[in-house]
């Protein structure tokens, strides 16, 4: 794969700004709960990026999502694009006031995360708890506004050019800023910092997306187990902060918990998943999520779940439509 494009800003370089950025956001986050949560009982196998490819998904935004692709050390707002475009799939297909499918501008929210860390002019590298503080406080931007780049369609994800992600990553230019009335109509609701594992498989499986920020990345992924049982297994085994999501869970008959690890690289990082991760995933044992709270997150809450995102209502859906006979 070459060398790997990364982007999340570790705790040890921040400046003096990013850190103080990072410790707001924080101290404005609330605690992860879901109330009156119960745990299902057997086991359970949730992979969010199934609403990638689903029919009403498909209908709305005009075509199968397939997951976005950096181009520059631009993970956080890819990943974070990756993460509130899933959400608000999933909120398509609740049954209770659906909200319309779109894509995000994912670059909006990446050049403002910047510019509220202190960042000035172009760059790459933001901050994943200010990132999950700038979704909360200023919104998402539909990708369908007037006068935004158009995404390139391929079959490593849907992407921009450098040339386009660079201008965007300056969040105080007037290409970014001028977009901010109209995207702080469609926040994310909820942005909630998790601690545990346990706070990710309860995330997951009510159908959060979960953003995050570590000091290590997946670089390979392998093939484990055979026929229905296989899946495409992977560790933390490369240096380099590198913002991801995880967009799902597996009780796993034989090897236990699995938590969908996934990035926004070409699609030939990874095997395809034969358990039907979305492009680009590998499963990671419980064992290796659990070092994101103390090896390599080292508890800086940039583990975090977003929840309610202020959309557009979806039509209703109509099966039984009488032809007009005018």
């Amino acid at each position: 794969m070459g060398s790997p494009l990364l982007g999340y800003i570790e705790p040890k370089d921040r400046t003096n700004e990013q850190n103080d950025a990072h410790l707001m956001s924080m101290a404005l986050m609330p605690k992860f709960s879901i109330p009156n949560y119960i745990t299902s009982g057997g086991l359970v196998k949730v992979i969010l990026t199934d609403t990638w490819k689903a029919p009403k998904v498909v209908k709305d935004i005009g075509f199968e999502f397939n997951g976005f692709w950096q181009l520059t050390g631009s993970c956080v707002g890819a990943s974070a694009g990756n993460a509130s475009a899933t959400l608000g799939f999933i909120q398509r297909l609740l049954k209770d006031t659906p909200t319309l499918a779109f894509v995000p501008f994912w670059p909006f929210a990446y050049g403002r995360t910047r510019a509220n860390e202190g960042d000035r002019g172009q760059g790459e590298g933001a901050v994943d708890s200010v990132m999950a503080s700038t979704l909360h406080r200023e919104g998402v931007l539909g990708s369908t506004e007037s006068g935004l780049p158009a995404f390139q369609h391929t079959s490593d994800g849907i992407c921009l050019t450098k040339a386009i992600e660079m201008q965007w990553s300056d969040g105080n230019s007037s290409t970014v800023t001028k977009y901010q009335s109209i995207a702080v109509s469609h926040t994310i609701g909820t942005a909630a910092v998790l601690n545990s594992t346990e706070d990710i498989k309860s995330a997951l499986i009510n159908g959060y997306p979960v953003l995050d920020g570590c000091s290590k990345y997946v670089g390979h992924g392998s093939i484990k187990g055979e026929g229905k049982d296989a899946y495409v297994t992977g560790k933390y085994d490369n240096n380099g902060g590198h913002s991801t999501c995880f967009l799902g869970y597996w009780d796993h008959p034989n090897d236990g918990p699995l938590y969908l690890y996934s990035n926004q690289w070409p699609t030939q990082t990874y095997p395809i998943d034969p358990a039907g991760g979305g492009r680009c995933t590998v499963w990671l044992p419980e064992s290796e999520v659990s070092k994101l709270f103390s090896h390599y997150g080292g508890g800086n809450g940039e583990t975090v779940a977003l929840s309610h995102l202020n959309w557009f209502p979806a039509q209703p859906d109509l099966p039984n439509v009488i032809p007009w006979m005018g």
